[in-house]
């Protein structure tokens, strides 16, 4: 059995994360204990646990003198690119050169991703993964969005696409899609990504543009 305790978010969003690895499901207890013991002393106010690989043994329910609660799946979804249509807006995807430009994009991510659950908090050292590709979307002069796509495997990944809090509910997301799987060009096959069953509107906007759903990478549960 491996236990990971994530704290990194306990600062930003006062949530603190348990996963466990190859848990039997006897040691259920025991992980939990370890975790939330120290999560609540650094001051998490929320704990959600997962365990890998998926399937067991979490389940809702007692689990010694902690409860479980199921609070959403993180799922992939693929699309062909065979087709891609047009965006309804005209976006441009610009790269980050400067530090300023990597600034503008942490604080949009982080405004952007806030309350969606299981975000990460984006910090500087997040803007160097190798294979990754990173933008700003501008419609026209207007800072309006930013993506991310990571171009390590044949099949890219669209890691997120986020737009500025206040403009959010005009098509823009939409339109941020479709451009990033543009930039892709004729090569790769299909494109995936992972979201969460609790982030209702992304879930919606990528079905809508031909995602589909090929499993669950893990479910979380709330842990009191």
């Amino acid at each position: 059995m491996v236990i990971e305790i994530v704290q990194r978010e306990i600062a930003t969003r006062n949530v603190g994360y348990i996963i466990l690895r190859d848990c039997p499901e006897d040691r259920l207890a025991e992980g939990l204990n370890k975790g939330m013991e120290k999560l609540k002393k650094a001051g998490a106010q929320t704990v959600l646990a997962t365990s890998l690989p998926e399937g067991e043994p979490l389940n809702p329910g007692p689990v010694g003198v902690w409860r479980l609660t199921h609070a959403h799946d993180i799922i992939r979804l693929e699309k062909p690119l065979t087709d891609r249509p047009k965006p309804e807006l005209k976006l441009t995807l610009r790269p980050l050169k400067r530090a300023a430009d990597d600034k503008l994009y942490l604080e949009l991510v982080n405004r952007a991703f806030q309350n969606v659950p299981n975000a990460a908090t984006q910090r500087s050292a997040d803007l160097r993964r190798q294979n990754h590709r990173y933008s700003l979307a501008y419609r026209g002069d207007q800072l309006v969005g930013a993506c991310e796509l990571d171009l390590s495997e044949k099949v890219p990944e669209l890691c997120s696409i986020a737009i500025l809090p206040e403009l959010q509910r005009q098509g823009l997301g939409r339109s941020l899609l479709r451009t990033a799987l543009e930039t892709l060009g004729g090569k790769p096959p299909a494109c995936f990504l992972t979201v969460s069953t609790g982030n209702l509107p992304a879930v919606s906007l990528y079905e809508s543009e031909g995602f589909a759903p090929t499993g669950v990478v893990s479910s979380w549960y709330q842990v009191v």
